[in-house]
């Protein structure tokens, strides 16, 4: 029985490792933590860190940039974009309407490493003068928190974008003309549903419930395998002399009494 109950807790708490595991991936992917911009007219890279990691909503530099390139709906999905962010196009720009191209490399930690990188990086080209406006190319095949990313192609941005650049050193310059029909002139429909700031709290009430369960069962069954180490062993019952002698064949004996 005890053997029986050792595995099953076993299993028990393999289950719930593996479970946790799962849960946690998820759970702690974030934003980028770096983006650097290169590009025409800047003699060196434009480096911008965060303190922390660009998150949705958040106020800094480098959320603010995430956020109008479409990284967050990159790594986590649509609906997970910004307000103001960017939305896809329906057909790919002209080449002639795109203007100069800068690129911006975001690192950011838990996304697959290509080889010689210590954190993952996506990286995305600008086109902050295309015709009817700044316009994001996404490189298929680029990986996200485990898996490809989840969306890429062509996103036409919204001025916020050309004035985030500018303010950061990318040269500015006016937007070339929309010529009749140009099929950068042909955004998507509807643009995805912007959302605030992934919430992670079910994934993370997940954790910490599965972890608690792992633990409860793991100090159960240590406590059933002490209390039964430590319970004394019960004696086994001495046969009756009497019924020993029955059972032997021997003839019974009676006391003898001395007299005085």
């Amino acid at each position: 029985m005890l053997r029986r109950f050792i595995i099953l807790t076993s299993l028990a708490a393999g289950t719930a490792i593996a479970v946790t595991a799962a849960v946690a991936t998820p759970a702690l992917a974030k934003g980028a933590t770096q983006a650097s911009i290169t590009g025409p007219g800047l003699a060196r890279p434009v480096t911008i860190s965060a303190q922390g990691e660009a998150l949705p909503g958040e106020a800094d530099t480098l959320s603010s940039l995430a956020g109008q390139t479409g990284l967050f709906v990159l790594l986590f999905g649509p609906g997970n974009g910004t307000p103001g962010g960017p939305f896809a196009l329906r057909t790919p720009p002209a080449a002639a309407s795109l203007g100069p191209k800068y690129t911006v490399t975001y690192t950011v930690p838990g996304v697959t490493p290509g080889p010689g990188q210590a954190d993952g990086q996506i990286r995305q080209d600008l086109y902050p003068r295309a015709a009817g406006g700044p316009v994001v190319y996404t490189l298929p095949g680029q990986q996200g928190f485990g898996q490809p990313l989840q969306a890429t192609g062509w996103l036409r941005g919204t001025t916020q974008l050309t004035a985030t650049l500018t303010r950061l050193g990318v040269p500015a310059g006016a937007s070339l003309p929309t010529a009749p029909g140009s099929a950068a002139s042909v955004p998507a429909a509807t643009a995805p549903a912007a959302a605030p700031k992934p919430d992670d709290t079910t994934a993370t009430a997940l954790l910490i419930a599965t972890t608690v369960f792992a633990v409860a069962i793991a100090i159960a069954g240590t406590a059933l395998w002490l209390r039964r180490r430590s319970r004394p062993a019960i004696d086994r019952p001495v046969p009756d002399r009497l019924a020993a002698e029955e059972t032997s064949g021997e003839p019974r004996r009676e006391p003898t009494v001395r007299s005085e």
